[in-house]
């Protein structure tokens, strides 16, 4: 996919001139984003996925608003991703399939 598949905005981290991990909006309001963050398989487990994140949070389009990260508990990287940046709980959902 190219960039046109990503709402904005959205914040790259490179390694070594490859693209690395992509974080970028997956949900938007007046006054809040969520993000949403990719890193390829390669890079996974080095930092990056937070260091996009942490780019995307810093955008200027991003000021003023209330930001999120959703993640599964099961999904240990971005539990990971939550650590490193140390972000804060603020609720749980319930999904029944």
């Amino acid at each position: 996919v190219d960039t046109g598949e990503f709402w904005s905005p959205w914040c790259i981290a490179l390694q070594g001139g490859e693209i690395a991990s992509i974080a970028f909006t997956v949900g938007v309001g007046s006054a809040s984003a969520e993000v949403g963050v990719i890193t390829m398989p390669a890079f996974r487990g080095q930092g990056l996925a937070a260091a996009a994140t942490f780019g995307w949070a810093s955008l200027p389009a991003n000021s003023g608003r209330v930001l999120f990260y959703g993640m599964s508990k099961a999904n240990i990287s971005s539990r990971r991703v939550t650590q490193r940046l140390g972000l804060r709980l603020i609720g749980s959902s319930l999904k029944i399939d």
